[in-house]
């Protein structure tokens, strides 16, 4: 067996193990009393934190199929007119699988929402309360918009593979506006400014740009290029592998480039990455980041030949791990909130549904006075 085989089978579950350990250390330092589940996490963290991974990440592999289709499969592929009809037909499904995932997990993820934001048990009350009448509802809203039309505009490209482009063109707009809904949902959102906001969309987009091709190549390679002779097949991945990696190459400086930024931005100091639970969390993550770059130089430099497959299959993994344990991350305060001054408005906090307060009425205002002792006692209880 391969030895970079071996030790993916090896690594992948190990740097998971790791990784959600370090998470679970992490929230544990920030929980309020609810039921832990033994992990230092509370059952509805651990939910909520394993739904937004995965809205996270179904956005991204969203974003990233239609880029695979647009500046990799259909520029280089040479095959029958029938067998590329197949094959984008196939990565146009597993968009729309990409889509009901997504719904999916965004219900439960704001229903726990609204369940916390609340402090009440579940009704669909409040559920219709947290997705009409607050921010996170809302852009839950406009996201799945977004990720129908982005499927919709695909599947509508897809019938017509012959110039066609203008309409991949639509399907690539919509899926830069689907990735800004994450963005709205970020601590860069919190950050405030242009530079914070533009780097971090910059950084789920290059993320998308290297993520399609690897949920693209495992697609393609069980399906219609399963079915081909082996000579074809091994021609069309020489073409297509060296065009995903220039791509892929774009994305990952890009990549470091953005979360140069972001760390700048979040992290005040070095220390901060082992004394703050953010930080912690962060330096699991690029170690994490650094074996999936590892396993993509290693394709790189196979150009479709085996074990190119197997290591795709590997680095599909660990992104899945790294998506779902972003999602845990965002949920975290960033390393310079606790510095004096710095005062963030998180857009993944939970808010309180029941805000604003109502103003008491004029004689409940006086009866309170009253009891109080007078104007200042009751100004001291006022929030």
């Amino acid at each position: 067996m391969n030895l970079a085989a071996v030790l993916g089978s090896v690594s992948v579950p190990g740097l998971a193990a790791v990784w959600f350990a370090e998470i679970a250390s992490a929230q544990g330092s920030h929980q309020h009393g609810s039921p832990s589940t033994g992990t230092g996490l509370s059952t509805e963290e651990l939910t909520a934190g394993i739904a937004h991974g995965t809205s996270l990440g179904a956005i991204v592999f969203l974003a990233g199929l239609v880029a695979f289709v647009t500046l990799v499969w259909l520029p280089s592929d040479r095959v029958e007119e029938a067998d590329q009809e197949k094959a984008v037909n196939l990565l146009c499904r597993w968009m729309w699988v990409l889509v009901g995932l997504l719904v999916a997990a965004g219900l439960v993820e704001l229903s726990l929402y609204a369940v916390r934001a609340s402090g009440e048990a579940f009704s669909l009350r409040l559920f219709q309360e947290a997705l009409f009448d607050t921010r996170v509802g809302q852009i839950w809203v406009v996201r799945i918009a977004l990720g129908i039309s982005v499927a919709t505009a695909a599947t509508y490209a897809a019938q017509k593979l012959v110039g066609a482009g203008y309409r991949w063109g639509v399907a690539v707009f919509l899926s830069g506006l689907l990735l800004a809904t994450l963005t709205l949902q970020s601590h860069a959102a919190a950050e405030g400014g242009f530079l914070p906001v533009a780097a971090d969309w910059l950084h789920v987009a290059a993320a998308s740009l290297w993520m399609g091709g690897l949920l693209g190549f495992p697609i393609l390679l069980i399906g219609p290029l399963r079915a081909m002779p082996f000579e074809t097949r091994a021609k069309l991945l020489g073409r297509v592998v060296p065009r995903f990696s220039k791509v892929a190459t774009m994305a990952v400086m890009s990549l470091i480039l953005t979360g140069l930024v972001a760390i700048l931005l979040h992290v005040p100091s070095l220390s901060a990455l082992q004394s703050t639970p953010y930080g912690r969390a962060l330096s699991v993550k690029l170690c994490l980041l650094i074996f999936l770059l590892a396993f993509g130089a290693r394709n790189l430099r196979l150009r479709g030949r085996e074990p190119f497959g197997s290591l795709v299959k590997y680095e599909l993994a660990l992104a899945i791990i790294i998506f779902v344990a972003t999602g845990f991350l965002t949920s975290l305060p960033p390393a310079d909130a606790a510095r004096p001054g710095i005062e963030k408005n998180e857009p993944n906090s939970v808010e309180n549904l029941r805000q604003p307060p109502m103003p008491p009425a004029p004689n409940a205002a006086a009866q309170s006075v009253e009891d109080s002792g007078g104007p200042a006692a009751s100004a001291s209880r006022s929030p």
